[in-house]
């Protein structure tokens, strides 16, 4: 396939709210139609805003092993693992959940324009990710970047985009969690999306009430529910999640 060819299929692709990253077995990302064009995307580490510690870990051991890696699903976004054909190869797909709300027109230039916009905030991300956060990152990422992408999400249109750009939202406030709020060390342990429910549950929300936050069905929360008190081994149903996880603060 020619670069004009392959420059073609991938505007397909996105103008249909699929988006893909494919790399090598050492990680190297060496073709994607992912949204953020300034941000430079050279490795499968550099999406650790999108995917999350443990989920960008899950994918590295599949990869390494030539193990099926379930789809799995954060926010409003699905993720798939597939090799390509007998090279050594790996495309990860991201497409919208069948609960992401139908949009309005798209405007993808001026999504993109966004996003694009955001390539300072998601870099800091990254290294905060990499190399830990300290309180002068803190600041700099709750005083000018986390409103940065606030505003962001305030303008977009197209459904991945924004649930993209959601997924980095609670992953900024995970990061920051690491200071005040639930032990650090649940951050290992529990996805983007467990450990947003998690604050939400410390804070006293129920769950619809944490449903219509997300913009999700009360179900999905709730099965958010079930999972913490699997992965906390809260085995006895009497015992209230919100003050156990009140108990975990430092």
């Amino acid at each position: 396939m020619s670069n004009i060819e392959l420059n073609i299929y991938q505007q397909l692709l996105t103008q249909n709210d699929i988006y893909f990253v494919a790399f090598e077995r050492d990680g190297q990302i060496i073709a994607t139609n992912y949204p953020v064009q300034t941000l430079q995307l050279r490795e499968l580490d550099d999406l650790v805003f999108l995917l999350g510690p443990t989920f960008l870990k899950q994918i590295k051991d599949a990869v390494v092993s030539n193990a099926f890696l379930p789809p799995f699903s954060i926010t409003h976004l699905n993720f798939a693992l597939n090799q390509l054909g007998n090279d050594p190869v790996w495309c990860l797909q991201i497409t919208q959940t069948a609960e992401t709300q139908e949009a309005s027109p798209h405007h993808l230039d001026q999504d993109y324009q966004s996003i694009n916009e955001l390539e300072n905030a998601l870099q800091l991300f990254n290294q905060a990710v990499a190399n830990g956060i300290n309180d002068d990152l803190q600041t700099q990422i709750r005083e000018q970047h986390l409103p940065q992408v606030e505003e962001a999400l305030s303008k977009l249109q197209d459904p991945v985009l924004k649930s993209c750009l959601e997924i980095v939202k609670s992953s900024m406030n995970n990061l920051m969690s690491e200071h005040s709020g639930i032990n650090s060390q649940l951050l290992e342990l529990l996805t983007p999306s467990e450990l947003q429910v998690a604050e939400f549950i410390r804070s006293g929300m129920s769950s619809q009430e944490i449903a219509n936050a997300l913009n999700v069905a009360r179900k999905t929360v709730e099965n958010h529910r079930n999972n913490l008190r699997s992965k906390l081994g809260i085995t006895n149903r009497g015992v209230n999640l919100r003050s156990y996880l009140m108990s975990l603060e430092k």
